[in-house]
C-alpha cells in the first residue's frame, strides 16, 4: 500500500467517524428533545386535571354550604315566625281578659301552646343545620317556656274560678308579662343567629355558576 492509498483511507475513515458522531448525537439528541416535551406535556395535562379536579371538588364543597346555610336561614326564619304569632296572640289573649270573655282567653291560651309546641317541632326536625351552642341554648329557655306556660293555665283556671278576685287577674297578667319578656329573649337570640349565618355573596354566586374552561384562552394575535 503507498502512502497515496494510507491517505485516502485514513481520510475516509475520519470523515465516516465524524458522520457517525454527528449522527449519533442528532438522534440523542432528537430523543432526549423528545422525551422532555412528551414529560412537560404529560406533567401539564395532569396539572390541569388536577386543578380541574381540585375546582370541581370546591366547588361541590362550596354548593353543599350554600344549601346548609338556606336550610339554616329558612329554619331560623319558620323559628322567628312562630314566635311572632304567639306575641300577636298573647295581645289578644291580654284583650279577651281586660273585656271578661274567659273562655275566649282559655281558647287563645290553647292556640298559644300550640305555637309554642310548633316551634319546638320545627327546631328538633331542624336541628342538624344549628350549631352545638344555638341547640343547646334554645332547649334551655323551651324548658323555662314550658314551666311558664303551665304557670298560665294554671292561673287562668284560678280567675276562672275567682272571677270576682282581681288579685287573681293581676297576678295572670303579670305572669304573661314575664312570658312575653321570654319569648322576647328567644326572639333576640333566633335573630342573632341569623345574622351570624355567613351568607355566601352575590359574587361567589356569580362564579360558581360560570362554565370552568378547560385550557387557558388563547393570546390575541397581532
Amino acid at each position: 500500500m503507498n502512502t497515496g492509498e494510507l491517505i485516502y483511507y485514513i481520510a475516509a475513515g475520519a470523515t465516516l467517524l465524524v458522520v457517525w458522531i454527528g449522527a449519533t448525537y442528532w438522534a440523542v439528541n432528537f430523543f432526549i428533545r423528545q422525551v422532555t416535551q412528551q414529560s412537560c406535556h404529560d406533567f401539564r395535562m395532569r396539572m390541569m386535571a388536577e386543578a380541574e379536579r381540585a375546582l370541581k371538588m370546591f366547588r361541590e364543597g362550596l354548593c353543599e354550604q350554600i344549601v346548609q346555610q338556606e336550610n339554616k336561614s329558612d329554619a331560623l326564619a319558620r323559628l322567628y315566625a312562630t314566635l311572632i304569632d304567639q306575641l300577636r296572640l298573647g295581645k289578644e289573649f291580654l284583650a279577651s281578659l281586660a273585656d271578661g270573655e274567659r273562655s275566649r282567653a282559655e281558647k287563645q291560651l290553647r292556640t298559644i301552646r300550640g305555637t309554642g309546641e310548633s316551634f319546638a317541632d320545627t327546631f328538633q326536625k331542624q336541628g342538624l343545620f344549628f350549631s352545638e351552642e344555638f341547640t343547646r341554648t334554645v332547649k334551655d329557655l323551651l324548658t323555662q317556656q314550658k314551666a311558664a306556660q303551665e304557670r298560665l293555665e294554671e292561673l287562668l283556671r284560678r280567675v276562672q274560678r275567682e272571677p270576682q278576685n282581681a288579685l287573681a287577674l293581676d297576678d295572670l297578667k303579670k305572669e304573661w308579662g314575664q312570658f312575653e319578656d321570654h319569648l322576647n329573649r328567644l326572639m333576640d337570640f333566633v335573630r342573632n343567629e341569623f345574622r351570624r349565618r355567613n351568607p355566601v355573596s352575590s359574587v361567589m354566586m356569580k362564579w360558581l355558576n360560570e362554565t370552568p374552561t378547560s385550557g387557558a384562552a388563547a393570546p390575541p394575535s397581532n
